[in-house]
C-alpha cells in the first residue's frame, strides 16, 4: 500500500507518497526525500525528535520536510537511516528521524527546499496521498 515514486517536473523534481494512514504517507514522503538526496541509508543512527505546527495538512508536510532537510544539512548531510511519524492531526506532526553518517557520501541532487507548488495531501480509494515538489 505505502510507498513512494518521484514526479518529472521542468525545474523542480516532485514526490508522490501513499500510505494508509497519514503518518505513513508523510513517512513514505520523507524517504522519497532522502531518494532525492541521495542520503537514503536504512539502519542504526542517532534519532532526533522532529515536530512541527502549522495550519493543515499540506502545510505540516511542508515544514515537516523542511525541518528534515535542515538537519539533515546541519548535521553534515547526514543519511536518513529511518523515520517514524507518530502522529499527525491537531495542527501538528510529531515523529522522529535516525541519522547516520553518510559513508559513502550522498551523490543526490542538491535540494534547496520543500516548496507549496502543486501541493496535495488528503484521502483518496487507496488511502493517503501526497504531492510535493521539491525546489532543485
Amino acid at each position: 500500500m505505502g510507498g513512494f515514486e518521484l514526479l518529472e517536473h521542468t525545474a523542480d523534481v516532485g514526490i508522490r507518497a501513499r500510505g494508509a494512514t497519514l503518518e505513513e504517507a508523510f513517512e513514505q514522503a520523507t524517504l522519497g526525500l532522502a531518494e532525492v538526496l541521495g542520503a537514503g541509508r536504512p539502519g542504526q543512527g542517532e534519532v532526533v525528535a522532529v515536530e512541527v505546527t502549522a495550519p493543515d495538512p499540506g502545510a505540516l508536510l511542508v515544514d515537516w520536510l523542511n525541518e528534515v532537510l535542515w538537519l539533515h544539512e546541519v548535521r553534515g548531510h547526514a543519511a536518513v537511516a529511518a523515520v517514524r511519524v507518530e502522529r499527525v492531526s491537531g495542527g501538528r506532526a510529531a515523529g522522529s528521524v535516525t541519522f547516520s553518517s553518510t559513508d559513502p557520501p550522498a551523490d543526490g541532487t542538491l535540494v534547496k527546499a520543500v516548496t507549496y507548488h502543486r501541493l496535495r495531501v488528503g484521502r483518496d480509494a487507496d488511502g493517503w496521498l501526497a504531492e510535493v515538489y521539491l525546489d532543485v
